[in-house]
């Protein structure tokens, strides 16, 4: 059986996976704590455990699965690792900024523009967030999602699902807020370079309506990957709707 090795999004954690596995109950799926590496070193922490998730898989070859900027991660680990990953699977991806024009149209942009202007200031929002995430994260998440759909509407009537933002913010703003951070640096960089080292199958999963990853992002990164990429297009989802209808 082909397992799965996960690459949580940011803000993020480990419990991002739950809302896979629900849709996937039949698949081992190993996850990526992409918080939990040196801030300062971020690439030669993925891999030191994406090559323990290795020795934790019941075949030589993984399906890695990247969701939202943890499609960043998984990316890199699939150019670098070419031999252990029979197959690359992005959902929702946050793609290199360089591809397109896309800081207009999503929800992150002035996150993002921060962390492309001003680090410092980008640490002071985090540790705000960081705040309102401690003392009440269901304030931070209807911030978040204040103007979401119906398919994202739907999924925070689930107690499930909040609880997993709830874990996804703590763990990004409260507990480890310099590895959250040094992961939005990375991703607002240029690293676009390592899309041509990807030779496996890429299968993308994207919301039609998105707007943290507007769907652009998903049309991009195919025509970067060429003939080997296809593209799912979930009618009508968002983010991590889109996540909660990929099957592996």
């Amino acid at each position: 059986m082909e397992t799965v090795v996960f690459c949580h999004g940011m803000p993020g954690s480990i419990a991002d996976a739950e809302l896979l596995q629900r849709v996937n109950p039949n698949v081992k799926i190993i996850t990526l704590n992409l918080l939990d590496v040196d801030p300062a070193q971020i690439d030669i922490g993925l891999q030191k455990s994406f090559d323990v998730a290795l020795r934790q898989a019941e075949s030589p070859q993984v399906n890695l699965v990247g969701f939202s900027i943890g499609a960043m991660a998984a990316i890199k680990l699939a150019a670098l690792r070419p031999d252990c990953v029979s197959r690359l699977t992005l959902i929702s991806p946050a793609a290199p900024l360089t591809l397109g024009e896309f800081l207009p149209k999503m929800a992150g942009k002035p996150v993002f523009n921060l962390a492309n202007r001003s680090p410092t200031l980008l640490r002071f929002l985090t540790r705000f967030q960081g705040l309102i995430a401690r003392v009440s994260p269901n304030t931070m998440i209807n911030m978040l999602f204040a103007n979401c759909g119906t398919m994202e509407q739907e999924l925070l009537k689930e107690p499930l699902f909040r609880n997993i933002l709830s874990q996804a913010l703590y763990a990004s703003l409260v507990q480890k807020p310099k590895s959250y951070q040094s992961y939005v640096c990375a991703y607002v960089s240029d690293w676009s370079g390592v899309l041509p080292d990807v030779s496996c199958p890429v299968v993308l999963w994207h919301g039609t309506k998105d707007t943290w990853s507007p769907p652009e992002m998903s049309e991009k990164l195919k025509k970067a990957f060429g003939g080997k990429a296809i593209v799912n297009w979930v009618d009508d989802a968002e983010h991590y709707s889109a996540l909660t209808r990929t099957v592996l």
